[in-house]
């Protein structure tokens, strides 16, 4: 009985997880299963397949990797294990850069490190006035899930692989953003199962001190940045982007009150 395997599956890894696999298993919606039936029953292969879900969960694999998806600015993109899942706290930095669009004009930007283009293609769905936007990403698995996803919400984006700067001139756009891998390399063993078991680790590790890749976008860009950072990273941010002639640097928390946005143009 679904009822049944919903209750074994809620004393392992809870209600709502079990109901979003049921749902997922059974191409149903999350309240259609929540006001199932006593008497609803499934067949063997889909008994089967939703306890292998549960299973996966259960040792840790995020439920956004075992739905191939999850929501972001409030928009669906799809993901799986060659891009990060987006978070709610990345949300802060595409509002704080759609504030700048709006105040700037902007009409050039450049996504850098895009994973699953959740900034990019929330850029071109939310922001009020036409921009060109460039995503780049060293993945091509990476940029194959992020075309996916702009196709799947009418976002017209030029995409390039790349490493950084490697195949792109920063100096063409007005406004470059970016989520870098920003953990530093020593403390990815520390992170959760269910982040170091599972998600890339090329798109966390950010070297040394996490910092390596704002040291190479900032050294080569000019115009406006926008970077998601750690908690605790603000000030060494800052620092870098002073020594590279970056003026007006503001630094924007997330929900929690943590330090998550940095904004700051050159004084050319």
């Amino acid at each position: 009985m679904l009822k049944d395997l919903l209750k074994q599956a809620r004393e392992q890894i809870g209600y709502l997880d079990s109901v979003l696999i049921m749902a997922y298993v059974l191409d149903r919606s999350k309240i259609s299963i929540m006001v199932a039936q006593d008497n609803e029953t499934l067949t063997a292969s889909e008994a089967e397949r939703f306890m292998t879900y549960v299973q996966q969960r259960a040792a840790g694999k995020p439920i956004a990797y075992i739905l191939g998806k999850c929501e972001f600015m409030g928009l669906e993109f799809e993901v799986n294990s060659h891009t990060l899942i987006p978070r709610p706290d990345t949300e802060t930095v595409v509002e704080a850069a759609l504030n700048v669009i709006e105040q700037k004009s902007i009409k050039t930007v450049l996504d850098i490190c895009t994973g699953s283009g959740c900034i990019a293609v929330s850029l071109a769905v939310h922001c009020s006035s036409p921009i060109d936007i460039t995503a780049s990403d060293i993945s091509l698995e990476a940029l194959k899930t992020a075309k996916e996803n702009a196709y799947k919400h009418g976002a017209t984006i030029t995409f390039e692989q790349s490493d950084l700067f490697t195949n792109i001139d920063p100096s063409k756009y007005d406004l470059i953003i970016a989520n870098p891998p920003y953990i530093p390399h020593d403390e990815i063993n520390a992170l959760p199962c269910s982040v170091k078991g599972y998600e890339p680790h090329r798109a966390l590790d950010g070297g040394a001190d996490g910092l390596d890749f704002y040291r190479e976008i900032i050294q080569e860009s000019t115009g406006t940045l926008v970077f998601e950072i750690g908690y605790n990273q603000a000030k060494a941010v800052k620092n870098i982007l002073l020594q590279h002639s970056f003026i007006n640097i503001q630094i924007i928390n997330d929900l929690a009150g943590h330090n998550r946005a940095v904004i700051a143009c050159k004084d050319l």
